[in-house]
């Protein structure tokens, strides 16, 4: 019991740390339910998001479906085609591919760290000034030991997006023009 009492502290400050930042950060922070109605699934075997965008065509994207993982790796992304064969190469790949495609006309325009830096960039996309909805999850929240940092994924903002957050989450406290380190 003694050698569990240190991990339930440190696991309590942790969760409570990303709690805390719900309310005071410029990201928001949301849930496992509420990032479930972004269509991001949060779990002890990571973070994964798999969507097709039905505006594809009239957005100029390449592709129509959108998906990521997170796990003991930082981050994999995939765009690709109803026609493409997905692999799979291990068992987040398998997590992923039996996964429900969600069908949001909002999706991830960049997904990276809060200094900016980026994983997944698709802001080629942006206009100029552009605002987008930066989104962060606790990796702490996920089963690895090694992932005690935060991964924010910045949405397209759309109507749908925002009838998808719950009421009570103000969208304007958070939108922003993404700042991108490596650009």
């Amino acid at each position: 019991m003694k050698n569990k009492t240190p991990l339930l502290i440190i696991a309590a400050i942790l969760l409570l740390s990303c709690l805390y930042k719900t309310n005071t950060s410029e990201f928001l922070f949301l849930n496992k339910e509420q990032l479930k109605s972004l269509g991001i699934t949060l779990s002890d075997k990571g973070v994964f998001y798999k969507n097709y965008n039905p505006n594809w065509k009239l957005d100029h994207e390449r592709y129509p479906y959108l998906g990521f993982q997170s796990n003991k790796i930082y981050l994999k992304t995939i765009q690709y085609d109803e026609s493409d064969t997905l692999n799979v190469n291990n068992k987040y790949d398998s997590i992923f591919l039996k996964m429900e495609t969600t069908s949001y006309d909002f999706y991830p325009i960049l997904i990276g760290n809060p200094k900016g830096d980026m994983s997944f960039d698709n802001s080629v996309k942006l206009t100029q000034n552009q605002k987008l909805l930066p989104v962060a999850i606790c990796m702490s929240e996920t089963k690895f030991s090694n992932r005690k940092d935060t991964l924010i994924v910045w949405f397209k903002v759309t109507e749908s997006l925002k009838k998808a957050l719950p009421q009570d989450i103000k969208i304007d406290d958070y939108l922003q023009e993404p700042i991108i380190k490596n650009k």
